[in-house]
């Protein structure tokens, strides 16, 4: 068993399905929102699994009818100070997001049910989101009189464009899977009750693959709008040097010679 594995706690569930760890957010009655208790969960999975080789790739998904409803009103404390709540801020973004965000595993989050504000982006800072088609989604900080957090700043305009994302922010308006999918939010939008089985399909696929190419595609993919051309070759020459040492690529060298499915160790 992984040391992730370990982890599980009363709110947030932790399985191990061969290559791929399945995280379940599990505060159903709260919509999943998240709390003290569960950020401090998924901060401590997320440090461990980085360096567990047992885990190949990540599953994010919620319990009930939500994914994730964002963040706990009930631990909103409208007195902090602006120092005390960008500090909170700060550590939720080191703790949560950014390790997410930069694992160089492959991430896929299953979204059940409701994603709204900081959950949404919690889903959006995923590699491939898998949603069920009538999911309800909202970036609707303005209107709680609040900017965005989360870094969905950064990500949203990446995934469908500047005037789709400012329409998206200002406006706060609600919208389903399937209209994400079409906005290019999205990888797949499902019927609700394939969502699961298409997330683990697409997860197992990703725990298969060349681990450490993906890993290396992941953060050139990332980099790709802020470096120039030149730098970013630069870049991908490097990474060709690694993989080519790997022995992932010399099974799949064999496996094309041999004329067969690869079998991929991530290694």
């Amino acid at each position: 068993m992984s040391v992730a594995t370990a982890l599980t706690t009363e709110v947030l569930g932790v399985e191990q399905r061969e290559g791929v760890l399945e995280l379940t957010l599990n505060r159903p009655d709260a919509l999943n929102s998240l709390n003290l208790e569960l950020k401090t969960a998924l901060a401590g999975v997320l440090r461990e699994v980085r360096y567990d080789e047992s885990v190949r790739a990540l599953l994010l998904t919620g319990s009930g009818r939500a994914f994730c409803a964002g963040g706990d009103l009930s631990e909103m404390d409208p007195n902090r100070t602006p120092e005390q709540a960008r500090a909170r801020q700060h550590q939720l973004l080191a703790d949560v997001f950014l390790p997410l965000y930069r694992t160089p595993k492959p991430v896929v989050a299953a979204v059940n049910g409701h994603a709204h504000g900081a959950g949404l982006s919690l889903a959006l800072a995923c590699d491939v989101v898998v949603t069920a088609a009538q999911a309800p989604m909202s970036f609707g900080y303005v209107l709680r009189g609040l900017t965005p957090d989360c870094g969905i700043t950064y990500l949203l305009p990446r995934l469908v464009g500047m005037a789709r994302a400012k329409e998206l922010l200002f406006s706060g308006r609600r919208f389903t899977g399937a209209d994400a999918e079409q906005m290019g939010l999205v990888a797949h939008a499902v019927p609700g009750e394939e969502l699961l089985e298409r997330a683990r399909d697409v997860a197992a696929e990703l725990g298969s693959a060349a681990t450490v190419a993906l890993g290396l595609t992941k953060r050139m993919l990332d980099q790709s709008s802020q470096l120039s051309f030149e730098d970013l070759a630069e870049v991908e020459a490097y990474s060709q040097a690694i993989t080519r040492a790997s022995a992932d690529h010399a099974e799949g060298i064999a496996a094309f010679r041999e004329k067969r499915p690869a079998v991929f160790r991530g290694a």
